[in-house]
């Protein structure tokens, strides 16, 4: 089979697997409870901005750690938005296997300059 048909074929078994299915069903009660999805957008939104900060290596303020545990806090003791965040990481654990497993396949392929980088 072509690496293009198994790469469709992984894509449809993605899709169909309980991961998945678990991710979308939780999303969808998320998404339709403005109040959840607020929380969780704000939440998200505050992780993204302090990752993005510490990627840059810049110094994280207490304030915005503190605004990041107290909205953590608002969405661990929410069950509908604690359900999706769970699903999330593990649909992104998922991914991020079967991203190693490829890289590790392809390791050979990288381009002159590039073999001594290890991920």
């Amino acid at each position: 089979m072509a690496a293009h048909d198994l790469a469709h074929e992984l894509a449809r078994t993605l899709k169909e697997s309980a991961e998945f299915k678990q991710f979308y069903k939780s999303k969808a009660k998320v998404m339709s409870d403005a109040n959840n999805h607020k929380m969780v957008r704000e939440f998200q939104l505050k992780q993204w901005e302090i990752r993005e900060a510490q990627m840059l290596e810049q110094e994280v303020s207490e304030e915005k750690q503190q605004e990041l545990e107290r909205l953590y806090s608002l969405v661990s003791i929410n069950p509908a938005a604690r359900e999706y965040l769970e699903a999330e990481f593990e649909v992104s654990r998922m991914v991020n296997d079967i991203q190693k497993i490829i890289g590790e396949a392809i390791q050979d392929a990288m381009p002159i300059g590039f073999e001594d980088m290890n991920p």
